[in-house]
């Protein structure tokens, strides 16, 4: 199991083939009923979960795994209230001092085919679910480890500083300039982290919300640069989200050597100027 939860932070030269996440019809996401808070007294905001086709249009639960919210100065934070229902999960946060804050939800999870009896199987597992999927004797054929990070980023009154620190493990954004009390014209800079190393050379998504109701999608695809970095130009208002993608295709690996597959995605709001 350890060789398992190993997996899931290879080194960045393993995750090398850039696979597009455009080429996914559904998308996950963390939207925030709001991405600036005020108040003088308690600060709640409700964070929904989705996966959906149409951005933003709650079609599907995503389920909420590892939580992990970092306030200013590093400050670690409880989700609270959380809730299911058939389309989305929700959950409060309370936000008890002035900054910026990064809520991200991290999954793992392991899937592949085997052979018992001359008949082959496919499975899906978590690392700790994975020895009641694969039966005694069973010849695995594909064996692949997958990692998920949605993040978004709120904030109680200014956005203060940003110095949020690389989670590590993954696909993950890490904010190099504000990303919350956003309008149109402004342009926020990113850098793209694989287990806590920056990644050159990958494409990189950014759609616009709202396709239901327009023609056009509404969706550009950028590059990060030798240090991992890119610039996301906000040139109209509305709700946004990024992704990436990062592993190798196809289905092979084995127990000892899996093949390795991660992704992220983040969402942001951008108001009129």
């Amino acid at each position: 199991m350890r060789k398992i939860l190993t997996a899931l932070s290879v080194a960045s030269g393993v995750l090398s083939a850039v696979v597009p996440l455009t080429a996914q019809a559904h998308m996950p996401w963390l939207l925030p009923n709001a991405t600036v808070a005020t108040g003088n007294k308690e600060v709640v905001v409700t964070v929904d979960a989705a996966v959906s086709e149409d951005l933003f249009i709650f079609e599907r639960a995503l389920k909420l795994e590892t939580l992990r919210v970092t306030g200013p100065g590093g400050l670690k934070l409880e989700p609270q209230n959380r809730s299911s229902a058939r389309n989305r999960e929700s959950f409060d946060l309370n936000l008890p001092q002035e900054g910026s804050y990064r809520i991200s939800n991290v999954s793992s999870a392991v899937m592949g085919s085997y052979k018992l009896g001359g008949e082959t199987k496919r499975f899906r597992a978590t690392p700790e679910t994975l020895d009641k999927e694969i039966p005694a004797g069973a010849e695995l054929t594909s064996f692949v480890v997958t990692s998920s990070r949605q993040q978004t980023f709120v904030s109680r009154e200014a956005p203060g500083k940003i110095d949020f620190a690389p989670e590590g493990e993954g696909l993950e954004l890490l904010p190099l300039d504000a990303v919350t009390d956003l309008s149109n014209g402004d342009h926020s800079r990113f850098r793209l982290l694989l287990d806590g190393k920056p990644l050159a050379d990958t494409a990189v998504t950014v759609r616009r919300g709202g396709n239901r109701y327009r023609y056009k999608m509404g969706e550009i695809t950028l590059k990060t640069d030798a240090r991992g970095e890119f610039t996301a130009d906000w040139t109209e208002p509305g709700a946004y989200w990024i992704g990436a993608n990062a592993g190798e295709r196809g289905m092979g690996g084995t127990r000892e050597k899996p093949m390795q597959r991660a992704s992220v995605s983040a969402t942001f709001e951008v108001l009129p100027r």
